[in-house]
């Protein structure tokens, strides 16, 4: 089992944020050791003295990149809890945790790669699968908190992810407008109480 992200040794940080770097701007197929060593501006071979092969070095990313989202998850939802059935309070969070993650375009490339290559690997499709369970967990309990029908966070998390995909292919300074106004659509529509005098 691989270690959690806050026990990983600096220099295996340092290498799997270069690889995130990597496989965001460069595919898949991009991803190489070698790549990676040059991101990271670390000697030749260095990558695959912590990571063997290729195949360890996906997995390895594939842990790292959902780690670091389902921590920023747990912490929002940790905020939603305070508040049940605060529509503008929901808002500023949720927008909030995106744009923070829109300042972090290769996280969320990267993340859209492996979402892709998860469904040709069995090992990445389950941990990211386990993230996203996860995420729809805390968006039922959210909904349910607030009064709210649970049975929709699936639908929910779907959209807003689709939220995330379109505001990547805007110019930067347009993305925080259309992620408020976004968000702020999407959660009335999964509120049958928002809107109402």
């Amino acid at each position: 089992m691989s270690p959690r992200n806050d026990a990983l040794s600096p220099r295996r940080r340092e290498i799997l944020s270069a690889a995130t770097t990597v496989l965001a701007r460069s595919g898949n197929r991009g991803l190489t050791h070698r790549a990676v060593d040059r991101a990271a501006g670390l000697p030749e071979g260095s990558s695959s003295a912590y990571f063997r092969t290729r195949d360890a070095l996906l997995g390895a990313l594939g842990k790292f990149v959902a780690d670091r989202l389902a921590a920023d998850v747990a912490a929002l939802g940790t905020r939603l809890a305070c508040c049940p059935g605060d529509h503008e309070r929901a808002v500023a969070e949720v927008s909030t945790l995106f744009s923070q993650w829109l300042e972090q375009p290769d996280l969320l490339a990267a993340r859209l790669e492996l979402t892709v290559a998860a469904t040709r690997d069995a090992r990445l499709a389950e941990r990211f699968t386990q993230w996203r369970e996860d995420l729809v967990g805390m968006v039922r309990d959210v909904l349910a908190d607030a009064g709210n029908d649970p049975g929709s966070a699936e639908a929910l998390v779907a959209a807003l992810d689709g939220v995330l995909l379109a505001s990547l292919l805007l110019p930067p300074d347009r993305r925080g407008a259309f992620v408020a106004s976004s968000v702020d659509l999407l959660l009335a529509g999964f509120d049958p109480g928002q809107g109402q005098g």
